[in-house]
């Protein structure tokens, strides 16, 4: 598995997935598999975790470098190994995996949601991802899809077909209340945003929206910028004393936490397919209110609310729910059945092992 910064997972639903996928097909599934790892993000580098072998290799850092520079990198050490299949996440590193393929290495792509719709990419890098998306259907051994709507999407754009299979809801890590004591929250009285800080995720729309609403209880932002710009510099401008940036929570409990005690989860994620914080709040009974896009009403269903990026809307939302303890209860209840009935990790291991197999026997 390549592609990714690797596991434990901390950083990425790329890497959830890359933790949850990879234990249970060693444990549930007798398979051996391999996770690249980039060296930096990890100061204890055991040789095995849940089963799974860790390689850590060095990698560059850098704005669009370091995964390129990492999957090159395994990509090389892999070819000069027997592996039945290779899987590969995020469709931009698909040409530097082309040497698995010369090796007759069978090759299956995630392909993640549309990158070239990513505001932080302009120019040449987004025409860069919407080419790689054509060379990543007409390469790959097999494409993962983790949205219904991307499987349309693959299909109808680039006439390839795909299998879907999207992440599990359930999170390791326990459950702790430590995050309301860090931040001095209390249980039901906040609401609650998980994203990093990128103009894709519509942060500053949330940040804006919210403020417009006049809710007393407080908005807390749980993500930082990897990287400094114009955006994050005006979005931590509107800190207040009822807006808190808080900064990453790399805690999986701690954040767990958060997610469980939130009066409300602002969603505003809307060009990555199937978001991993988003079933995570879900299978914590969080109600959602989510910007209104394909990825997120297929996810929600019947279990979330739903507004428009005009001005007023989300505010609207906020002020018609921040007093109705009975309707947060039940979306609440909606959110968390639905997570438990259609995104469970086992369903999504099983489903991997079956690709995967019948990738490998195929050659």
């Amino acid at each position: 598995m390549l592609g990714g910064r690797g596991i434990p997972a901390n950083y990425s639903g790329f890497d959830t997935l890359l933790e949850e996928l990879s234990a249970r097909l060693v444990a549930q599934h007798g398979m051996d598999v391999t996770v690249y790892c980039r060296r930096h993000y990890y100061d204890e580098r055991p040789a095995l975790h849940r089963g799974v072998r860790c390689v850590y290799l060095r990698a560059i850092r850098g704005k669009g470098l370091e995964s390129i520079y990492h999957t090159s990198r395994s990509v090389l050490h892999t070819c000069l190994r027997r592996f039945d299949v290779a899987f590969v996440v995020d469709p931009a590193n698909a040409p530097f995996a082309l040497p698995l393929r010369l090796r007759r290495i069978p090759t299956v792509f995630h392909t993640d949601g549309l990158g070239w719709k990513r505001s932080k990419w302009s120019g040449s890098a987004r025409r860069y991802y919407r080419w790689v998306e054509g060379f990543c259907a007409r390469s790959a051994t097999a494409l993962v899809t983790d949205a219904l709507a991307m499987q349309r999407y693959y299909q109808q754009v680039w006439g390839r077909d795909s299998t879907y299979l999207a992440y599990g809801a359930e999170s390791q890590g326990g459950l702790s209340d430590e995050g309301l004591l860090r931040f001095s929250l209390q249980q039901g009285g906040y609401y609650l945003v998980v994203a990093r800080i990128e103009q894709e995720n519509n942060t500053e729309l949330l940040v804006r929206e919210y403020l417009a609403s006049a809710v007393s209880r407080p908005l807390v932002v749980v993500g930082g910028a990897r990287y400094a710009s114009d955006y994050s510099k005006r979005l931590f401008a509107l800190a207040c004393d009822r807006v808190k940036f808080v900064g990453g929570v790399y805690e999986s409990a701690v954040l767990n936490g958060l997610y469980r005690h939130c009066r409300a989860y602002v969603h505003g994620h809307e060009v990555g397919g199937t978001n991993p914080g988003l079933l995570r709040a879900m299978a914590h009974g969080a109600p959602v209110l989510a910007v209104d896009v394909d990825f997120n009403r297929e996810v929600l269903g019947d279990g979330g609310r739903f507004f428009g990026k005009t001005a007023g809307e989300g505010a609207s939302l906020l002020r018609a729910v921040d007093g109705d303890d009975a309707l947060l209860r039940t979306l609440g209840a909606a959110a968390r059945a639905r997570a438990e009935s259609a995104y469970r990790w086992d369903d999504v291991a099983a489903g991997y092992a079956r690709l995967f197999r019948t990738v490998a026997a195929r050659g």
